[in-house]
């Protein structure tokens, strides 16, 4: 088959695989007072996923085509199966991006989480998943939700922090110091000229507490194509 056709088929493949095992659902948030959506797809055979990773920023990583490269990745088999979940930080309500409110070390958005959404999430797959069992990634400010979620939530064992940016919550270093959570796994990097004072300072502190930690610095810069070239490296090191 000429190798043109074939690339065009393979990526149509990925993509009517992709879009054919996605769910979307819309978590009404008490604790919040709004309306979430997110996004559910899987990744492998029902019988042999054994994983749940969550993106928050979803809507922009669905813009971004995450979800594309995440299909491509699994098709070569470079990365484990898993379920993704891409929950968004845009109010239904009104269509107000809220992210500048729920990651900035904000106790509301990790009820929200934990006792909400996960339920909603975990239930329409058909599988209640442990703190082992799960993983969270987060974004420029989505990182440094991820980083008050690591010292604060009971729900999650495994974190990816990428291009953490954490000026907007200066007690996150005190949390994850005095924080009892014990075992944690935690994926950081940083893009040039990027986020290198943040994750020097976040990778000190998480050393202390004896986690295990990969910790990376890219060439890219704070972009999707930067945080996108991760997503095997990420994978493999929460789930492989």
């Amino acid at each position: 088959m000429n190798r043109k056709i074939f690339t065009i088929l393979f990526y149509s493949f990925c993509l009517f695989v992709t879009d054919s095992l996605a769910q979307q659902l819309v978590v009404d948030s008490k604790i919040l007072n709004t309306k979430t959506e997110i996004e559910i797809f899987q990744l492998g055979d029902l019988d042999g996923i054994e994983s749940v990773i969550y993106f928050t920023d979803g809507e922009k990583l669905l813009q971004a085509g995450i979800k594309k490269r995440l299909a491509a990745l699994f098709k070569a088999g470079k990365i484990p199966p898993a379920y993704v979940v891409f929950v968004s930080a845009v109010d239904l309500n009104d269509g107000v991006d809220r992210r500048n409110t729920y990651f900035f070390c904000n106790p509301d958005y990790l009820d929200f989480f934990e006792n909400e959404l996960l339920p909603q999430a975990e239930r329409t797959i058909g599988k209640a998943f442990t703190p082992n069992e799960r993983g969270l990634v987060g974004i420029s400010f989505g990182g440094l939700n991820a980083a008050w979620f690591s010292a604060k939530s009971n729900s999650f064992i495994k974190y990816a922090l990428l291009s953490p940016v954490t000026y907007p919550c200066k007690k996150v270093i005190e949390e994850i110091t005095f924080s009892k959570n014990e075992d944690l796994k935690l994926f950081i990097s940083t893009g040039k000229n990027d986020a290198e004072h943040y994750v020097r300072a976040l990778v000190n502190i998480y050393e202390t507490k004896g986690y295990e930690i990969q910790s990376i610095s890219t060439q890219g810069g704070h972009d999707f194509d930067n945080w996108a070239s991760q997503l095997e490296l990420i994978f493999n090191f929460l789930f492989g």
